[in-house]
């Protein structure tokens, strides 16, 4: 980024304080074209007499002017006024502008701009409005500081010159990697469309498995993930730690559902060294052996680079088992037996956790495809690692119905954890859970807990439907199956999801994709 600063005096009583910054922005011309993106633009900002804020847009190659929008007096709302140019006044790069052309009209600029690019392009056959434009952001400060700018195909341009939906320190603040996939994906995520019918984001709990009456691929098989993309970019899977310290893909402590391991279901994996784990090849949901084997998170993250996917990452941290109120396995990690101290090791287990999936993806230079779900605030994760790495992950704040500080916790995470959080899981099981139910908060009545995320943050609700993986129901980390009570927990029905109040906006992490499709698609047809 460049800056320019210049002193101005008018007469002896004035001055003008003008600052110009140049920032380098990379544009999708498909994502500017695709049917549902927004035109509307506009500067906030504080303008001093004689001020004026300029932001101008120009493509790099040809130099020509894309976009001019000016702000002459402040506004706390987006604003601004366009200037009417004549083609000739723009030079070479603009031949196929419209003879008069208005300079907030940036899609006709770009149209034309890329027809441009098409003159310029010794290889053909060409594909208009599917490159990548290289262009300069230049903001001109006269007696004025801007705050934000509303760019179309960006998103909102915070005053550092950057995506303000993130933090600086993320891959996704720079302009420069606003048209990839990974920006795409978490920017959709982080602004949800109340006004549509539904507009549900869908993350595959450990990919897309278990299909053709359980002959399907394995969970969290290679093949599990690469189907994933054919109903979301959003993976969701669970990781966990080896007695050696390595960190494996797997949705359950006890290996026999999940693979053709021969010895004691109460061989846990947290107790089992990587050499004794890699060998083992995954079962199908009909508990027959494939011959995909379980992944490492390094296997995992090579396959969302490989398949164009994000994760979001459910920790499985070390826990105690319980059993009928008494514990069987594990029990230094049991708060009921061993207090203070059997807590901290669970936290300390999922830190750990944690800092190893940030150190992997670093290696792999892929720390912008994960983000993670987390049952501890912002000022706990610091304890453990520093902010400057931190920033540059996402977070997914846990609320699970039990949780009876739930508002404290959201409040907490607004405090301190700002563009770092990505969403807010607000679990629930039925209508009569607290979470639910409408509140008074700060003198202002919520309808519920979703509400009230949506309206402090912006930020998407969201929730595990947990539907039963089949005639046997649902399956815990110890693998235990249960069939649901349908009396005290209604997750599963479609239909209670989409009646909740702020539901249709919600992150969903489901075992089916599939489903949740159709019900997206059900709920914005429009009915006449």
């Amino acid at each position: 980024m460049k800056y320019y600063v210049l002193i101005i005096c008018l007469f002896s009583s004035v001055s003008l304080y003008a600052k110009l910054r140049e920032i380098p922005v990379k544009l999708s011309l498909a994502t500017m074209f695709a049917p549902d993106i927004s035109y509307t633009t506009g500067i906030k900002g504080n303008v001093n007499a004689g001020g004026k804020i300029d932001v101008k847009i120009v493509d790099k190659q040809t130099g020509t002017l894309l976009f001019q929008c000016t702000l002459n007096q402040s506004s706390s709302e987006f604003a601004g006024s366009g200037q009417t140019y004549s083609k000739e006044s723009l030079g070479s790069g603009a031949i196929y502008y419209p003879d008069f052309w208005n300079s907030l009209d940036l899609k006709k600029a770009l149209f034309a701009i890329d027809r441009k690019h098409y003159d310029l392009q010794a290889m053909k056959p060409y594909k208009f409005l599917s490159s990548e434009l290289e262009l300069i952001l230049k903001i001109e400060e006269v007696n004025a500081q801007m705050d934000e700018f509303k760019f179309p195909g960006v998103g909102i341009v915070d005053q550092f010159g950057g995506n303000s939906l993130f933090h600086p320190n993320h891959f996704c603040h720079d302009l420069m990697n606003t048209s990839s996939f990974v920006t795409k994906v978490w920017t959709k995520i982080k602004t949800p469309d109340i006004n549509k019918g539904s507009d549900l984001i869908i993350a595959a709990h450990r990919g897309v498995w278990g299909d053709k009456l359980g002959a399907g691929a394995p969970e969290n098989s290679i093949a599990a993930i690469k189907r994933t993309k054919d109903f979301t970019d959003i993976l969701e899977s669970d990781i966990m730690i080896t007695k050696d310290k390595q960190l494996i893909v797997s949705h359950d402590y006890c290996l026999m559902r999940l693979t053709d391991y021969s010895g004691s279901p109460r061989d846990y994996l947290f107790n089992m060294n990587q050499s004794q784990l890699v060998d083992l090849h995954l079962r199908r949901r009909n508990m027959s052996v494939s011959d995909f084997k379980l992944l490492t998170f390094g296997d995992l993250v090579d396959a969302l680079i490989e398949n164009q996917l994000v994760l979001t990452i459910d920790i499985k941290e070390i826990i105690a088992r319980r059993k009928n109120g008494v514990c069987i396995d594990n029990c230094d990690y049991d708060p009921a037996t061993h207090g203070e101290e059997a807590k901290k090791k669970v936290k300390d287990s999922w830190m750990e956790i944690m800092k190893k999936c940030i150190e992997i993806a670093v290696s792999k230079n892929a720390l912008q495809y994960i983000a993670f779900k987390v049952p501890h605030e912002y000022t706990e994760l610091l304890k453990y690692e520093s902010d400057d790495t931190l920033s540059k992950v996402l977070f997914m704040p846990v609320i699970q119905p039990q949780r009876k500080d739930f508002l404290n916790f959201v409040d907490s995470w607004i405090a301190h954890g700002g563009t770092r959080v990505l969403a807010y899981e607000t679990n629930f099981r039925t209508t009569k859970d607290k979470s639910l139910s409408p509140f008074m908060r700060q003198g202002v009545e919520y309808k519920n807990l979703l509400h009230y995320v949506y309206s402090k943050t912006g930020l998407r609700p969201g929730s595990y439907p947990e539907e039963p993986m089949g005639p046997k129901g649902i399956v815990n980390r110890w693998a235990d199956w249960m069939i649901k009570d349908l009396t005290k927990d209604w997750r599963g029905d479609y239909y209670f999801f989409m009646g909740v109040p702020y539901g249709k906006i919600m992150v969903l992490t489901t075992d089916r994709p599939d489903m949740w499709s159709k019900i997206q698609l059900m709920y914005n047809i429009p009915i006449n």
